[in-house]
């Protein structure tokens, strides 16, 4: 065990008796889904703050420790359940209505509502799915996920957060006529059935079960500090033009750009993914492995959210739509990036970046890409990589003219054969490229409108 781990008497009488610990729980509590999480919670303590032993055996502190952060997570538990209970159901809208305006509108909210839950993380989108969808109490939604009842609500309360804004935005259009059915009965063909979702959430306890016992087995004889095997290594790639979507065991999703290279290592106690060029997004299912993405000397690690990574010449590039990461650079600095913030990894050294403007981050994602008063000389490199043929700006005053819009990034040849209309340019193809040139006499700042 590791040098700093051998005056840890708490640590050792943690794994001796942790089963001892989760029926002292248990049985003061009544819930061993819960018991489970707080002794884990205690573990995690113990290993964060490094306690000495105090007067009094470790066992009688342990079970101290674990009644009070009990405790702790009901109080919170009952606080979230209140807020829950607060927001009340999801409103009913009316698909059957006889007016042809009303049917359409009521069509454009179920898309919307769509979109949203498909962007919940993996294990929120399922807690919502089964107990607004398929009318699932919190309790069962708990039993067959294998969570405790204060984690339903808290995945509730995230659900219920992102899906009101939409129906409150669409609601003062649509009217009361509109409110009389259930969402659920055209919402949920949509997503997957309720047996389709427990018999997934079955296999994740096996796999977690088997890891735990594990994870014990070696923390006891110390080699859980120095040991995490790769038990699945695969390598994903996509041609210059070509997207592609992988969803994995766990739930996280990964968006593959053009011309983009991932090796991903499923590891016992860890995600792992080395991004070897090109780019990627990430919408990672919280699990008890970390998920840690390599790309050209610089280190991404999720704390909880969707992000993209790209590999440049020098560096990468990193970000974040949703929640946060810890990005570290090979020579030691790192940085934490919140939604909606990116930065440059250059030659060991991080560099944050201007704030993403809306619909800039992740573009790529929804097959566009995005520019707003871009030197040509960036959206021609840009425009490369969908394209199998070199494009490049004659000159360097042709590449500081800029251009701004928004492109279909499955048609470059059809942006190239516009550009004209759009910036004082020509364009001409030869068996080495695409030269762009700027017209004579013209300014170089001129700005294109969204396509």
């Amino acid at each position: 065990m590791r040098q700093d781990l051998q005056d840890l008497p708490l640590l050792d009488a943690l794994m001796r008796h942790y089963d001892e610990l989760v029926d002292h729980v248990r049985r003061r509590f009544g819930d061993k889904n819960f018991a489970h999480e707080v002794v884990h919670e205690v573990y995690m303590h113990v290993v964060r703050t490094r306690p000495r032993e105090q007067e009094g055996t470790p066992l009688a502190l342990l079970k101290h420790i674990s009644t009070c952060k009990a405790i702790d997570l009901q109080r919170a538990a009952t606080s979230r359940s209140q807020w829950q209970e607060s927001v009340g159901a999801v409103p009913d809208t009316n698909l059957h209505h006889s007016d042809g305006e009303e049917i359409l509108r009521g069509k454009q909210l179920i898309d919307a509502l769509e979109i949203v839950i498909d962007d919940l993380p993996p294990r929120c989108r399922e807690v919502f799915l089964l107990h607004k969808l398929q009318d699932m109490s919190q309790d069962a939604v708990a039993t067959q996920l294998g969570i405790s009842r204060k984690m339903v609500v808290k995945h509730m309360e995230r659900a219920m957060s992102a899906i009101r804004p939409v129906w409150s935005d669409a609601h003062a259009e649509i009217g009361d006529a509109a409110m009389r059915e259930s969402l659920a009965a055209p919402l949920r063909p949509r997503f997957p059935a309720q047996e389709t979702i427990v018999r997934g959430a079955a296999k994740r306890r096996a796999v977690r079960k088997i890891a735990t016992m594990a994870a014990i087995l070696l923390l006891s004889t110390g080699a859980a500090w120095l040991i995490d095997p790769a038990y699945d290594t695969r390598q994903i790639t996509t041609a210059v033009g070509e997207t592609s979507m992988l969803t994995m065991a766990d739930g996280s999703r990964i968006q593959l750009n053009t011309d983009s290279e991932l090796r991903i290592e499923s590891r016992l106690f860890s995600r792992r993914m080395t991004l070897l060029r090109g780019e990627a997004g990430f919408d990672v299912a919280h699990t008890y492995r970390s998920f840690v993405v390599e790309a050209n000397h610089t280190t991404v690690t999720d704390i909880g959210t969707v992000f993209d990574v790209r590999n440049e010449e020098d560096g990468a590039r990193v970000s974040v739509r949703q929640g946060a990461v810890e990005v570290r650079s090979d020579s030691g600095q790192s940085q934490i990036l919140a939604a909606n913030q990116a930065l440059r990894s250059t030659a060991g050294k991080l560099e944050r970046l201007a704030d993403p403007e809306p619909g800039q981050s992740g573009a790529w994602r929804r097959g566009k890409l995005y520019f707003n008063g871009t030197p040509l000389r960036e959206a021609a490199a840009d425009m490369q990589r969908y394209l199998a043929q070199p494009i490049v700006p004659a000159d360097a005053r042709t590449g500081d003219l800029r251009l701004s819009g928004e492109y279909d990034i499955k048609d470059i040849d059809d942006l190239l054969r516009v550009l004209p209309t759009i910036l004082p340019v020509t364009v001409k193809r030869g068996a080495s490229g695409v030269v762009i040139s700027a017209i004579a006499g013209n300014a170089g700042n001129v700005m294109s409108t969204a396509k």
